[in-house]
């Protein structure tokens, strides 16, 4: 289950937000202090009290009261499976749908054609065989009566359009149904006419629960009663109670607490014990357990913020039995920024769930790599929402400049591995996680910025500049290495980058990484897909004949000679120069060769298809990263 879509109004700053939508995997919610994003998260976590808002728009007297609900239009997405076990949960011993008008179009495809039971179960096969489900709802918090779910669609989940009541279009031909311990779902014999409700609004408590916000300030979850319960709380009250419950099962609770050392390393365990009769309490040990001095172990309550936060996020990351909808607000505000970094490239193993995270770190927005980013801005008295797309680089840096930070920042990182230039940085990222299965956790890659410095006398200070901003007592982490790309240097060229790099400049095994991406299958593939690249699909063949033509060039190499052996010209030749222009002459000029869109998209396409046409460069990052 995942948000995919939400609309606040009148809360707080939020007068009326804009549709959001939300993926899988990471969001990010961005924004000066003070722009709304907390409010944000709050009406996101499902669990707000009505808060109104209030500028002149909504109070334009002072005798004037305003509207007197808070609410947000949330859409859930999940399968049905998931949907039939939320059903099971409920204490509901049946449930309602509207149904089709048979008239339409979508009833006729469906199979209904009357009130029978025929049409009946053709009606709850169709709904329940889709791939996902997706229900409207509203959350309303009423300044008098307290909160509650409602549909905002008929039906819910909006696959086709419900037979309404001529004298009362409000209400719809509704059917009960059953379901039983195995899934089967079984009609029951008559319908009526009901108001806007279905089986999607009758869930929402059940979508709720499945909802969890973590606040920025500090969690007072040290002390609990003791129970027997296994699912933490939304706002995790119970944290005691549940991690009680874990130490039942030793396996688990060693993860758990293999994970909190990793991301806190101060932290060597955490424990749980009986205080008073019925009460328990959660104690940090700050020692190792293994010199069994439980009395020196520290209580929960008296340690540093952001233990207890990431005691909670653990726990229903690693626990939980269904996707969970998991909203953290600052990160950076409790947690150290390496400790951040560590919890999100932890979470990003858990990708089942979704996260919802406000942030203006820039280090947690780039190891986070969001689906989508959501930016807050406060604009006279109220909060207006900016939704970019996170996939184009442009939407990221136009989030970050809106913060006076940059992508590049490396505060955070443990490391720094410095590659060639942005393409590197990128592509160099998703061989390491897609190609590797291996999780970068502390190690931040970033591309030199000026590498054409490093042919001439300037090597030594660029070199140094680089150096200096990663050693001692710096805020910046150390260098890893320096990769850089063979282009037509000697050996006593390398050399000397060498030893001027402090031994850290390592080389690829071929003349830069382009020569990686001569793959007549993957640019064919790549270009296919660009719009508007030419009328008619490009074969490889044509790519394949267009590349043998020009490694036959000795223009492409360097000192204009041509290696004899073919695999010493697939090292060698400029593919650089290769690929911008086979993009041009095969698309007719339509389309220039970008760089790092179009090397990402061939890195992407080799990973998937061809993994063994990167092995080199799989072998030296093994190598570094080791």
């Amino acid at each position: 289950m995942y948000i995919s879509k939400s609309k606040l109004s009148n809360y707080k700053s939020f007068l009326e937000s804009r549709d959001l939508e939300f993926t899988p995997g990471f969001n990010i919610v961005s924004g000066q202090n003070n722009s709304g994003k907390t409010a944000l998260l709050e009406g996101l976590g499902l669990a707000f009290l009505a808060h109104l808002h209030r500028s002149l728009k909504t109070v334009p007297a002072r005798d004037r009261a305003p509207y007197q609900e808070s609410l947000v239009d949330v859409s859930f997405t999940l399968p049905p499976q998931e949907v039939k076990e939320l059903m099971l949960s409920t204490s509901l011993n049946q449930f309602s749908i509207a149904l089709p008008n048979t008239a339409t179009r979508p009833a006729q495809q469906i199979g209904f054609r009357d009130h029978q039971v025929e049409s009946f179960n053709k009606l709850l096969n169709f709904v329940f065989a889709q791939d996902f489900l997706t229900f409207n709802l509203r959350f309303s918090a009423a300044a008098q009566n307290g909160a509650s779910w409602s549909a905002r669609t008929i039906p819910t989940f909006g696959l086709y359009e419900a037979h309404r009541n001529p004298q009362n279009p409000t209400q719809a031909m509704t059917l009960n149904f059953q379901i039983d311990r195995n899934g089967t779902l079984t009609p029951i014999s008559g319908t009526f006419w009901a108001g806007p409700s279905d089986f999607g609004a009758a869930l929402g408590l059940s979508f709720q629960k499945h909802v969890y916000r973590f606040a920025a300030e500090r969690m007072k979850v040290g002390i609990g009663p003791h129970g027997e319960n296994l699912k933490l709380a939304q706002d995790a009250s119970n944290l005691p109670e549940v991690l009680n419950q874990l130490q039942h099962n030793p396996s688990r609770f060693r993860q758990l607490n293999e994970k909190l050392k990793l991301i806190l390393p101060q932290v060597q365990h955490v424990s749980v014990r009986a205080i008073t009769h019925g009460t328990v309490e959660i104690i940090v040990w700050n020692h190792d357990p293994e010199t069994q001095r439980e009395d020196l172990a520290i209580p929960l309550a008296d340690c540093g913020t952001g233990i207890g936060q990431v005691l909670a996020i653990l726990y229903v990351v690693m626990n939980s039995e269904r996707p969970q909808t998991i909203i953290i607000d600052e990160p950076q505000s409790f947690l150290h920024p390496g400790a951040a970094r560590k919890l999100i490239e932890f979470l990003k193993d858990y990708s089942q769930h979704q996260y919802i995270i406000a942030t203006h770190a820039a280090t947690i927005i780039s190891a986070a790599n969001p689906k989508t980013i959501t930016l807050a801005r406060f604009q006279g008295t109220e909060t207006t929402l900016v939704q970019l797309d996170a996939v184009a680089e442009k939407g990221i840096q136009t989030t970050l400049a809106d913060l006076g930070v940059r992508l590049s920042d490396m505060f955070g990182a443990d490391n720094i591995l410095w590659v060639e230039g942005a393409t590197e940085e990128k592509c160099f990222r998703l061989i390491v996680e897609k190609l590797m299965s291996r999780r970068l956790m502390g190690t931040e890659i970033l591309g030199l910025r000026q590498t054409g410095d490093l042919e001439g006398r300037d090597a030594k200070r660029v070199f140094e500049i680089y150096r200096s901003l990663t050693k001692g007592a710096s805020l910046l982490p150390p260098a890893l290495a320096f990769i850089l790309d063979q282009e037509c240097r000697d050996e006593d060229a390398k050399k000397e980058l060498n030893k001027l790099s402090g031994n850290l400049a390592r080389y690829i095994p071929r003349r830069m990484y382009e020569n990686y991406l001569l793959n007549p299958e993957a640019i064919a593939e790549v270009a296919n897909h660009i719009e508007g690249f030419r009328p008619s699909p490009l074969e490889r063949y044509e790519v394949e004949k267009a590349i043998k033509t020009k490694m036959e060039d000795p223009t492409y190499y360097c000192d204009r000679v041509r290696p004899e052996s073919s695999t010493d010209q697939v090292k060698s030749v400029d593919s650089a120069r290769i690929l911008e222009e086979l993009f041009s002459e095969l698309s007719e000029t339509r389309v220039k060769y970008e760089k790092i869109k179009h090397g990402i998209a061939l890195t992407e396409y080799l990973i998937t298809n061809a993994p063994e046409e990167l092995d080199e460069l799989f072998g030296l990052l093994t190598e570094v990263l080791r």
